[in-house]
């Protein structure tokens, strides 16, 4: 009897030349219903071909074309299944023919291949539970396998830090002024291959550790650690920019030596040793975060001297320790939260003082460019003093701190004071000069109008008098005509004739008897301003 999966094979060989995928089936009924449409001629069907019944045979009198052959192929298939229907009876009539109401038959294969699915699955569940079984039968499953008294209890100590470092150490930490380059360098290579000959010992101690360890179980999950681990790099990288950024707006450049070198190197000292302890702070407490987030999953090294001998393992395991992350937890929290409110504390310290550097830099460069573009500056300098160079201060310097940089404006900003302060007093002192020649040429001016007005007056005196005698004639002439006929009115004539006569004389004025000689007043006075 062939296997059930050869008979599959079969199956599948057979039906593969009448089964076929739904998008290549709906491409063959479109393809026969273009045909059918070309074929009919744009005639109306008798009746659509998904009406006709398997069971009953069509008539095709009214057909034609395709649809008659389709339709004949329809009855051929009809009779030819009734025909092995017939057949099937003759071969075994005892068999019922199975009625459309009774369910249908179950299906075999995908029983088969239901039981198969879930054999595997029974084999990968036993092999889950083989491994577990296998697992709790080591050590590792007991609570006091993680003891680092029992764990370590072979490895030897760590070795003791050599007196000449400390001693190195604590000579450079004293006078570290003294210390030459040469010293330093040997210091610091005897360092180094001390280092490296201390982590080739602790990596021979780890293998030695994991040798003896199968399995290092925690408490602790892996997202966890990763969480943990995550966060600690993120908050060290955004430490290191804020730090990078406070320091790199303050950068300038080298130029001539300023008057505040010295403030400034002893504030620069200040905020380097500022830099250093937060650092300091800043791995302590990362360190000890990271001592806490691993503590139930990895061991701590302990030294064991020699002085000391181990106290003998006990008889009987003792219990073990209640855990102790219910009492850290609140303290954890409480140092998160310290961590974030100083985390924000520097950044917006550090944004203000990015801010306030900025601003003064802009100043300190406009102010720059129009001590450069300016005509008052150099026309009243300020005694004693000499002109900033932009390119020693442009940029300000590593460190410097806001005081330093106020100093740096208001010395730029004091020739300008002193440059305004003597503008204005030279304004007032040329003012003043002004004011004096005006009023002298006034005076001048004032002098000569009172000559002129005393010489006009003395003309019209002097024409007044001349008047007066000849009208004194004029009257007695009258009072000696007055006896004649018509004496009155040629009296009167006379006496109307000299007031017309001496009265246009009386109204002159001043200018207009300076008409056509003011040049000549102005040539001989002085002009006036």
């Amino acid at each position: 009897m062939a296997s059930p999966e050869e008979t599959l094979k079969q199956i599948q060989k057979a039906l593969r030349p009448y089964i076929k995928p739904r998008e290549e089936a709906s491409q063959i009924r479109r393809v026969l219903a273009l045909h059918l449409d070309a074929c009919l001629e744009e005639a109306t069907a008798i009746g659509p071909l998904s009406l006709v019944e398997a069971n009953k045979p069509a008539h095709t009198s009214t057909s034609r074309g395709l649809q008659k052959e389709y339709l004949d192929a329809l009855n051929a298939n009809i009779r030819a299944r009734a025909e092995f229907k017939a057949c099937r009876k003759q071969m075994n009539p005892r068999r019922k023919e199975p009625t459309p109401d009774e369910p249908p038959k179950v299906d075999y294969l995908q029983e088969h291949l239901a039981t198969l699915s879930l054999q595997k699955k029974h084999d990968r569940l036993l092999a889950v539970e083989r491994h577990l079984d296998l697992l709790s039968q080591k050590p590792a499953a007991s609570p006091s396998f993680l003891e680092p008294e029992k764990m370590f209890r072979d490895s030897r100590p760590l070795p003791n830090v050599p007196k000449d470092v400390v001693t190195a150490l604590a000579l450079n930490n004293s006078n570290p002024a003294s210390s030459q380059l040469k010293d330093l360098i040997h210091q610091l290579e005897r360092h180094v291959l001390r280092a490296k000959l201390q982590l080739k010992r602790e990596e021979q101690l780890l293998e030695e550790v994991k040798s003896r360890t199968t399995v290092s179980p925690g408490t602790v999950s892996n997202h966890a650690k990763f969480e943990a681990l995550n966060r600690t790099r993120t908050e060290l990288i955004n430490w290191i920019e804020t730090e990078l950024s406070a320091a790199g707006d303050g950068a300038s450049s080298p130029g001539d030596p300023t008057p505040y070198d010295q403030t400034d190197m002893a504030l620069l000292d200040e905020h380097i040793a500022g830099i250093k302890s937060k650092y300091r702070h800043y791995v302590e407490a990362r360190k000890s975060l990271l001592h806490l987030v691993s503590q139930s999953s990895k061991p701590v090294i302990k030294p064991r001297t020699e002085a000391t001998p181990q106290p003998p393992p006990p008889a009987a395991n003792p219990p073990p320790p209640p855990p102790s992350s219910h009492l850290l937890a609140p303290y954890l929290e409480k140092l998160l939260a310290v961590a974030r409110e100083q985390k924000g504390l520097i950044a917006q310290k550090s944004h203000l003082h990015a801010t306030v550097t900025k601003q003064l830099k802009e100043t300190r460069q406009a102010l720059d460019r129009l001590a450069e573009e300016s005509q008052l500056i150099p026309a009243h300098p300020m005694p004693g003093g000499r002109r900033h160079n932009p390119s020693a201060s442009g940029g300000g310097g590593l460190g410097v701190s806001e005081p330093t940089t106020t100093l740096d404006a208001s010395a730029r900003v004091q020739p300008w004071v002193f440059a305004a302060e003597s503008a204005k007093i030279a304004a007032l002192e040329a003012v003043a000069d002004k004011i004096e020649e005006g009023q002298a040429a006034l005076d001048k001016s004032m002098g000569v109008l009172a000559e002129i007005d005393n010489q006009l007056l003395k003309g019209d005196e002097e024409e007044e008098e001349e008047a007066g005698g000849k009208g004194a004639g004029e009257e007695s002439d009258i009072w000696l005509a007055e006896g004649k006929p018509g004496g009155k009115a040629a009296g009167a004539v006379k006496k109307s004739l000299t007031r017309e006569k001496v009265k246009p004389k009386a109204e002159r004025d001043v200018f207009e008897l300076l008409d056509g000689t003011l040049g000549l007043l102005r040539s001989e006075g002085g002009t006036t301003p």
